[in-house]
């Protein structure tokens, strides 16, 4: 049998740098982005997570991608570049008045991703293998949105794949492709991004945040046994997954589902944050399923595991006190806890972004739980996966997709 190994990467803005502390504690801070790499026989990446990706090229150490990509606040600056009031009178009106409406100047993000992707930003993908890693190279798939016909478009490293139309692909850069992958709109970035004259928006439009699925099905149309595949899913964190509360005791419950609002100003906001998000139950399990993975029987089954494994924060209160009063996970206060809950996905504050680390600590350290491929959320129960990183990562390990 040879396996085949997957590595997928969630969008997320500035939470993708959950995945550069994952892959650090699993591959070593002083572990280099080619040898993440070379592990993998396909890379597929969308949004924040195909900056990890662009950080792996440069063949930077695990330790510096975290800190010169997402903790270096001037890198963050490049990329979330904030619209002046002037080029954008109206989007500035709408985000005062508001809080609705685009914030960050789209021509402005492609400058600071090839600042910062010194080394391989400018090689074609189909060049990155030999001119960029020797011959020893993933294939890649970036995904985006194609804003003028409206239906995904995967940036491939390898244009001869099955899963590829026939159409003659559009030659672009690793930083080009990145450039269509980041490009939230709505609320976030205020124009679609241009790349060879063509628009695009973030791959999440497309329904590709996480992006898992999209390289299962290359594998299997590549002819790739599904015995054979073996997945690594890393996340951005899970929010909005509060317990729910009885109306008469949610006075007592701070830390339960957050009322609901509705109304324009709520929908839109929603709408715009939708397309970043990845149910639980989604790309996860619909490509545990296609891998011909078990699925439980009974309620009361152990939870079932298989050749694809998920790593993703999952933002919830872990217990709760003598009295039925759910609590923060260990090591935040309910405010803290509140405000991760809240948290945009640009987040580009230092106050923000070490609250995101401090996330990422207590997800590795077991005071946060693990987003399982299935659970049940009234009660929680982990179904399908894992609850736990160190379960994940040790199943992750026993598959051969990490050291």
């Amino acid at each position: 049998m040879s396996e085949y190994r997957i590595l997928s990467l969630d969008g997320g803005g500035t939470w993708a740098l959950l995945q550069a502390m994952a892959l650090q504690h699993m591959f070593g801070i002083d572990a280099r982005g080619h040898d993440v790499l070379r592990r993998y026989d396909l890379v597929a990446a969308n949004s924040g997570g195909s900056i990890v990706l662009g950080g792996l090229f440069e063949n930077l150490r695990l330790g510096e991608l975290l800190e010169h990509y997402f903790r270096s606040e001037s890198s963050r600056k490049r990329i979330f570049v904030r619209n002046s009031f002037l080029k954008a009178p109206l989007a500035g009106t709408l985000q005062a008045l508001a809080d609705v409406g685009p914030k960050y100047d789209a021509s402005a993000k492609l400058d600071g991703l090839q600042s910062i992707l010194r080394n391989a930003g400018n090689v074609l993908l189909t060049d990155l293998r030999d001119d960029v890693m020797g011959g020893d190279c993933p294939d890649i798939i970036v995904c985006a949105f194609d804003y003028q016909v409206q239906r995904a478009r995967y940036f491939r490293s390898n244009p001869k794949s099955r899963a590829a139309s026939f159409s003659t692909p559009t030659p672009v850069t690793l930083a080009e492709a990145i450039h269509a992958s980041t490009n939230a709109p709505v609320n976030y970035f205020d124009a679609p991004a241009m790349v060879r004259r063509e628009a695009f928006w973030d791959g999440g439009v497309a329904g590709l945040n996480n992006p898992v699925l999209a390289a299962v099905v290359d594998a299997l149309s590549n002819e790739k046994p599904a015995a054979d595949i073996r997945a690594l899913s890393i996340g951005t964190a899970t929010a909005g997954q509060l317990p729910r509360s009885k109306p008469e005791s949610a006075p007592d419950h701070k830390l339960t589902q957050l009322p609901l609002e509705t109304g324009l100003k709520a929908d839109l906001r929603k709408l715009a944050m939708s397309i970043i998000g990845d149910p639980p139950d989604a790309a996860t399990f619909i490509a545990h399923v296609s891998l011909g993975q078990k699925v439980p029987l009974e309620e009361n089954d152990a939870p079932v595991v298989g050749n694809l494994v998920r790593l993703n924060p999952l933002i919830r209160p872990r217990n709760k006190d003598a009295n039925g009063i759910w609590q923060a996970p260990h090591g935040f206060a309910q405010d803290e806890f509140l405000k991760l809950v809240k948290m945009d996905m640009d987040a580009v504050e230092e106050e923000d972004v070490n609250l995101i680390v401090r996330l990422g600590q207590g997800w590795i350290a077991g005071d946060f739980l693990n987003q399982p491929i299935r659970m049940s959320n009234e009660p929680y129960r982990c179904e399908i996966g894992h609850d736990q990183f160190a379960a994940a990562h040790q199943h992750a390990r026993a598959l051969g997709l990490v050291p």
